[in-house]
């Protein structure tokens, strides 16, 4: 009987044993279904999102809010990049991105003289370091290339790069310099005298715009041609 009773027990305790071994195995796979519909809810999530940035990433696109192209301050140089890049790209009818576009990918250079001096055009207009969002229509450097590297294919104005860095520009006005103040504007594209606004000024590629700002009777004249560095 002691034999048949120690048998008993064996067998009662494989079968517990097994029957705790079912039950992991059963709350593994009822944990492995939950993580995977964690994964793709998440996934799910992060697809929408994405999906609904990607959608308000399109550039270009006017708000209600956006001023006319080329509004922007009337103070006298240097003129830094704004702090508040998201809301001057809004001012110019842009939208912020979170990557820079390829469907539309061209450089112009801009260049701007006062009484001879010339006056900087400066790195990150466009781009929002801290919350990593770029404009379409940005500088990286101090060099006076301005990049257009948009989602979509669209135009981009002179006018639109001015606004966005928050410097007025008209006929007859850019920044503290007006014509009415005694001050001539010229612009020239390519060498060649502009007799239009310079904020319509369409951007195209390796496009040279100069400003020249004088007093009194001097002739402006065209400056030498930019010279564009290898890889653009």
């Amino acid at each position: 009987m002691s034999g048949k009773s120690e048998d008993v027990r064996r067998k009662a305790a494989a079968m517990a044993t097994e029957q705790k071994a079912k039950e992991r195995r059963r709350r593994l796979l009822m944990f492995s279904g939950a993580g995977a519909a964690v994964v793709a809810v998440v996934a799910v999530g992060v697809i929408s999102g994405l999906s609904g940035s990607l959608g308000s990433a399109t550039a270009g696109t006017s708000t209600s809010s956006a001023q006319s192209p080329a509004q922007g301050s009337a103070q006298a140089p240097p003129w830094a990049a704004p702090t508040d890049a998201a809301s001057r790209a809004q001012a110019a009818g842009l939208t912020m991105l979170t990557a820079e576009g390829t469907a539309e990918h061209i450089h112009t250079h801009l260049s701007i003289t006062a009484d001879g001096k010339a006056i900087t055009v400066p790195a990150d207009v466009g781009i929002d370091l801290s919350a990593q969002l770029i404009s379409p229509l940005h500088t990286h450097d101090t060099s006076g290339i301005i990049h257009v590297e948009s989602p979509v294919q669209k135009g981009f104005t002179l006018g639109e790069f001015f606004t966005e860095w928050n410097v007025a520009l008209s006929a007859k006005q850019l920044g503290s310099y007006t014509t009415a103040g005694g001050y001539t504007i010229t612009t020239f594209v390519n060498g060649t005298k502009y007799a239009g606004d310079a904020a319509d000024i369409a951007l195209a590629e390796h496009e040279d715009v100069d400003i020249v700002i004088s007093t009194g009777s001097s002739q402006a004249s065209a400056p030498a041609a930019f010279s564009w560095p290898a890889g653009y």
